[in-house]
């Protein structure tokens, strides 16, 4: 998968108040997300506060289904995500001081969270997901704002909303209302080789036909080209708002293991894209970053004959996907092991490294059943 942001403040605004996330949590696993807020509670902007919470529930969550080891289902991923706006909604709202009579903050937020081939779409606001496929560009969700509302009821606001007269007024938003008032949309689609994803803020598609907006995301370039020219596109069509624009192109063939900042603000005139070196660098450096951590998380589990195996990851699979991989296979079946010691095993036994598992291993096998 590769990913680029591009993210620029406009000419009608002081500050940048867009966020955005591009993470992945595991090998087969990546979180992909914008938001749009108003207000800076303790001065930090509303879009980076909703996806530090949000981000914080999906890390804190998906550890927490591996002790004991589990499968999640496609269930549990939008309890997952639905948490996780909670989360945000409420830490949001907090922060932000607001009440029933005085909204000081606010945000929306799309999320897509890829697991293997199959993507959850969890949505709040005006902010926008698309799925490229075969050549032709669709919008997973839909704009919870008044006038587009109007505009499709055929009230006649089409041409006045095109020339920037008129502004949406969210319907939705985080941070304004308890979470009970604005659960996340969630929807789930399985991705197709080659298909590709593309996430906006307002500020980059308002006033932008999407017809011009597929002419831009077909263009066999480099991915940061493509994102810089969707926020140019905005830009043209009389767009002065922040705004972000993030896509991902081959979505189901997730890359090494990267995080980015939550929130990054760019010079008004800059569409230059990243540049090969600092790529490659981030690429070099995170890789090792992930090798690392990988390496650093062991346990002790059995394969599928019931073998005893030292495991690299986490003794969990989000939809069929393992979390782990294989390092070493000892001689030894938890047939042969006492029914307590076989318990552990279903669980995952985590040790320090591979020489603890060794030892671990050593003193199993003096205990098997005779």
């Amino acid at each position: 998968m590769e990913v680029s942001i591009t993210t620029d403040v406009g000419t009608g605004q002081r500050l940048n108040d867009d966020g955005w996330c591009a993470e992945q949590l595991h090998k087969n696993v990546t979180l992909l997300a914008v938001a749009d807020g108003f207000g800076r509670p303790a001065g930090t902007a509303a879009s980076v506060v909703v996806l530090d919470a949000m981000r914080e529930i999906v890390r804190r969550e998906l550890r927490r289904a591996t002790f004991p080891r589990r499968s999640l289902t496609g269930n549990d991923v939008r309890e997952l995500l639905r948490a996780a706006f909670a989360h945000a909604n409420e830490r949001l709202l907090r922060l932000g001081g607001g009440s029933d009579d005085f909204v000081a903050a606010g945000s929306t937020c799309t999320a897509v969270l890829i697991v293997s081939n199959q993507a959850f779409i969890a949505h709040v606001g005006d902010s926008r997901a698309y799925l490229l496929r075969r050549g032709e560009l669709v919008s997973l969700t839909s704009d919870e704002s008044l006038l587009p509302d109007l505009v499709r009821s055929g009230s006649g606001q089409t041409t006045a909303f095109r020339r920037g007269k008129l502004r949406p007024l969210l319907t939705r938003a985080l941070g304004i209302e308890t979470a009970q008032a604005v659960p996340p949309k969630i929807t789930h689609y399985t991705l197709q080789a080659h298909d590709a994803m593309l996430l906006c803020t307002d500020g980059a598609y308002r006033g932008v036909a999407l017809a011009d907006l597929q002419a831009a995301v077909l263009q066999k370039e480099r991915p940061e080209w493509i994102s810089d020219r969707v926020v140019a596109l905005g830009r043209m069509a009389g767009s002065n708002d922040n705004a972000t624009a993030i896509f991902a192109r081959d979505a189901t063939l997730h890359g090494a293991p990267a995080e980015a900042p939550a929130h990054r603000q760019r010079p008004r005139r800059s569409f230059v894209a990243l540049t090969a070196a600092v790529a490659l660098f981030w690429a070099a450096t995170l890789g090792l970053m992930a090798m690392w951590g990988g390496s650093s998380r062991l346990y002790l589990g059995t394969d599928g004959a019931g073998a005893v195996t030292l495991y690299a990851g986490e003794p969990a699979s989000v939809l069929g996907v393992p979390l782990h991989l294989a390092r070493q296979t000892y001689g030894i079946s938890q047939a042969d092991l006492p029914q307590a010691i076989r318990r552990e095993l279903a669980d995952g036994v985590p040790v320090g490294s591979a020489e603890v598992a060794d030892s671990v291993v050593a003193k199993w096998q003096a205990h098997r059943r005779r």
